[in-house]
């Protein structure tokens, strides 16, 4: 992130969106945001939890913070902006597609988005947008220019069914889903009754750990992929029932590792070094083994 950030030039305005800050990240986070704030105006989209300290230090530089952990990254654009769209359909229905693929389609905001469409068609434009980018990847030049395409493409104003490419890419990725079932269950590993873990080339590892909770039923799947020689991207999710807050747990378990991680209760992602690996998987199981 920090990487990334430090590539950045001048602009006379900067959008940054949905990060997911902790410890380990802050303050290089907070070096990049000095630096660019010469240059111009930033404004901050975050839906993670985001202490009052970070705020104030965020505050200081003089960005615009827009925050809620109540409503997904995307509404919050949307509902920052909703005047300037208000012209533009297509940008409400990015918005809710935003909320159904992060799971919070049932929060009042999003709600109410989405009750201004046929849900059906949401549920497919959503499931689209979300196949498309898994099956593009990410990290490689050719993937990321491709993810910058699409979100030029989207936010022109174009429905994810009419991406160059999308109906392929979704209908192959469907195909892979269903031997990555079969393929969870007979890879997947179970730690007593708390989760299941698998390494994966996959880059969706998101729907990799909720194939996990469906093979093992267990509450909480963890998806393991390699993403540079050396470290482990790791994405966790779990079923609505679980009192278990999974952001906090790969808060307080990176925090510990000296990594990055969190997110939101029933889905989070962390990264590691791969040698970190084995204490990553015994400091979860005490964490999901202790009464929420």
């Amino acid at each position: 992130m920090v990487e990334t950030m430090s590539q950045l030039g001048r602009a006379d305005q900067y959008y940054i969106s949905d990060l997911g800050l902790n410890k380990n990240t802050f303050d290089g986070f907070l070096d990049q945001i000095e630096r660019l704030s010469q240059f111009g105006k930033i404004h901050y989209f975050d839906h993670h939890p985001l202490t009052e300290e970070f705020r104030t230090k965020l505050a200081s530089t003089g960005i615009e913070i827009t925050h809620s952990v109540e409503e997904c990254a995307s509404v919050l654009v949307y509902r920052k902006y909703a005047e300037e769209f208000r012209s533009s359909p297509q940008m409400k229905i990015a918005a809710c597609c935003g909320a159904i693929t992060d799971y919070m389609d049932l929060q009042p905001y999003a709600k109410k988005l989405i009750a201004s469409f046929d849900r059906q068609f949401l549920l497919y434009e959503a499931t689209v947008l979300a196949f498309t980018i898994a099956s593009v990847g990410r990290g490689s030049q050719d993937s990321n220019s491709m993810l910058v395409r699409i979100a030029q493409e989207i936010s022109q104003g174009k429905f994810a069914h009419e991406l160059e490419g999308a109906s392929d890419y979704a209908q192959g990725y469907v195909a892979r889903s269903a031997e990555l079932i079969s393929s969870a269950k007979k890879f997947g590993k179970k730690v007593d009754n708390h989760f299941a873990y698998m390494v994966t080339t996959e880059t969706s590892t998101g729907n990799v750990a909720n194939f996990l909770v469906g093979a093992f039923d267990v509450p909480v799947g963890v998806a393991i992929r390699e993403e540079e020689p050396g470290y482990y991207e790791i994405s966790t999710r779990s079923i609505e029932e679980s009192k278990h807050d999974l952001g906090k747990i790969l808060g307080r378990i990176t925090t510990n590792l000296g990594t990055s991680g969190g997110g939101h209760p029933h889905a989070a992602g962390a990264r590691i070094r791969r040698d970190q690996f084995q204490e990553f998987i015994e400091l979860l199981d005490k964490e999901l083994g202790n009464s929420p």
